[in-house]
This record gives structure tokens, C-alpha cells and sequence, in this order.
């Protein structure tokens, strides 16, 4: 029975040994192997695509690789032989114009016309009594139509006093409440340039102090090293350029011979005097650890100065 368990326990043992080891390899290879990439570019005039680029990222021995190409605009990510993610390449735009049916519908006209209705007529005796009392009612209605003129003129007399008045009151109104609001904002600006002055000067202490000094230092020390890692290791290049002006032409060559300390030998560049033209290829290689992302993260983390100077800006540490 003790036996039995003793060979249980080993068993265990053994298969916990063997997933630590492994995730231990595994955690060492994600570390330190590189990643890889490589981008290639190269321009040709004569080409119906002008720009042609093609984007490559790989680890481990390209076990794990994508890939980005344009101007097909695709973009895969790969595990050995299996495709874990596939973007589409962009659908070409149709160029055929679609022919439109013109309209048939035409708009009729009747035939029926309608006739218009007759008019009865009104005899001459009639007539004659309507005219006898318009001018009976007429006489009447004058004097009325006089007073009520009358009395509407005063009350428009009335009203337009009563509108000036309000008018003038208005007017007042606003003009002092103009007056107190440019007090107001008097106030308000000189409050907001008093608060701007003693945040320049606030600022102005924290880069002269010796907190800032010391994180500066630190921070842009492991910049500069992630980005010489970052760099490419190889870039070569052969160019052909004309701006269609001999003079312009010349002063891309006199940049050019500025920069040749830094570019060296790895890109070329061909003067073309007569036509305007840009083409040629261009190679760039590199790699980047993982454990030199993780060092240079970790020392701007965990540095007291850092960490500290974040909290002055912040305001939080007064």
C-alpha cells in the first residue's frame, strides 16, 4: 500500500518537474528570443501600382510570423502551417457606369373639360331696392365708423407711450446689467492670469529641482537604449531622384551629402537632372528583444524619482 502511494506521489512529482521545466523554457524563449522583422519597399513608375510594400514580424524561427502587404492591403498572422487571423484585402471599386432607364411616365391631359357654371340673373326690381338700402344703411354706419376710429386712435396713442416707456426702462436694464458683467469678467480674467502665473512658477520649480534632474536622467537613458535596440541592424537602398530642376536636384544631393555620415554606404542615390522622378527599392532589417521592453518598462516604473516627479506634476505630492 505504501509502495503504491510512493509511486503515485513520484508520478506527480515527475509531471509537476516536467510543466515547471516547460514553463520555464517557455518563459526563457519568449524572453530572449528576438523578434524579427523586415520591411521591403520599392517604387517603379512604369508599375500600375506605383508603391509596392511588403511587412514581415517572425519569432521563433518563424514558428509565429505575420505579414502585411500593400497596396493589396492584406494582413495575416500565422502558427506553423495554420492562419489564426486573415484580413481581407480591400474590395477594387467598379469602374463600369450603370445605365439609367430614363422615366416613361408621361402626364395626361383630359380630355373633358369642365364648363364653368351659369350665372342666374337678378331682376332690374330687385336691384333697385338693394341700391335704396345700401345708401339708407350707409348714411348710418358713417357716424359709427367715426367714433370707433376715434376711440382706436387713443388707445394706439396710449399704447405707444406705454411701449416707449418700457422701451427706456429696457434699455437701462441692460445697460447695467452690461456694466456688471465687464466687472465680473474683469474679476474672472485677472483670478485666471493670477492662477496661470503661480502654476508657471509651481512648474518652473519642479524642472529646476534635483527630483526631476535625477528622473530625466534615468528615463531618457533607457529611451536611448530601447531605440538603439529598436533601431535596424541593416538598411539598404538604391534610389533615383529628379525634381525636373537641375538647381532643386542638387540640393537633395547636398542633403544627401550632409547625411552620408549616417547613412554610409547602405543607400545610394542617382541624380537624375532631366525628369522629375522618384523610384528605386529600399531593405530595411531588425530585431528587438522582449526582455529589453520589460527592463526599460520596469526601470521607469519602479524609479522613486519617477514616481515621485509624476505626483508633482500631478499636484498630488504638495
Amino acid at each position: 500500500m505504501i509502495s503504491t502511494l510512493l509511486t503515485i506521489l513520484k508520478i506527480l512529482a515527475m509531471i509537476i518537474l516536467v510543466l515547471l521545466g516547460t514553463a520555464v523554457v517557455f518563459l526563457i524563449l519568449v524572453l530572449a528570443v528576438p523578434v524579427r522583422y523586415r520591411i521591403s519597399v520599392h517604387r517603379r513608375t512604369e508599375e500600375e501600382a506605383p508603391v509596392v510594400a511588403d511587412a514581415r514580424v517572425t519569432w521563433l524561427l518563424h514558428i509565429l510570423n505575420a505579414a502585411f502587404f500593400y497596396p493589396e492591403t492584406r494582413f495575416r498572422v500565422r502558427i506553423l502551417c495554420f492562419t489564426l487571423f486573415r484580413a481581407p484585402s480591400a474590395s477594387k471599386p467598379d469602374t463600369e457606369n450603370k445605365k439609367k432607364k430614363p422615366a416613361d411616365a408621361a402626364c395626361g391631359k383630359g380630355d373633358a373639360e369642365e364648363k364653368p357654371e351659369e350665372k342666374q340673373e337678378v331682376p332690374e326690381s330687385r336691384k333697385k331696392t338693394q341700391n335704396i338700402q345700401k345708401s339708407e344703411t350707409g348714411t348710418e354706419t358713417e357716424t359709427e365708423t367715426d367714433t370707433v376710429s376715434d376711440m382706436q386712435n387713443v388707445r394706439t396713442e396710449e399704447k405707444e407711450e406705454k411701449e416707449e416707456k418700457r422701451s427706456i426702462l429696457d434699455f437701462f436694464k441692460k445697460l447695467f446689467s452690461v456694466l456688471k458683467n465687464i466687472k465680473y469678467t474683469i474679476a474672472q480674467i485677472c483670478d485666471k492670469i493670477k492662477h496661470i502665473v503661480n502654476n508657471i512658477q509651481y512648474y518652473i520649480k519642479v524642472i529646476k529641482s534635483d527630483t526631476f534632474r535625477r528622473g530625466w536622467t534615468v528615463c531618457f537613458g533607457e529611451i536611448q537604449i530601447l531605440l538603439k535596440k529598436l533601431l535596424p541592424g541593416k538598411i539598404t537602398g538604391q534610389l533615383r531622384i529628379g525634381t525636373g530642376d537641375p538647381a532643386g536636384t542638387g540640393q537633395v544631393m547636398a542633403v544627401y551629402g550632409i547625411l552620408y555620415p549616417l547613412l554610409g554606404n547602405h543607400i545610394d542615390i542617382n541624380p537624375d537632372f532631366d525628369q522629375q522622378v522618384i523610384e528605386g527599392e529600399l531593405f530595411i532589417k531588425g530585431k528587438i528583444t522582449v526582455f529589453r521592453i520589460l527592463k526599460t518598462a520596469g526601470v521607469i516604473y519602479f524609479n522613486r524619482d519617477l514616481r515621485r516627479l509624476i505626483k508633482l506634476l500631478k499636484r498630488e505630492a504638495i
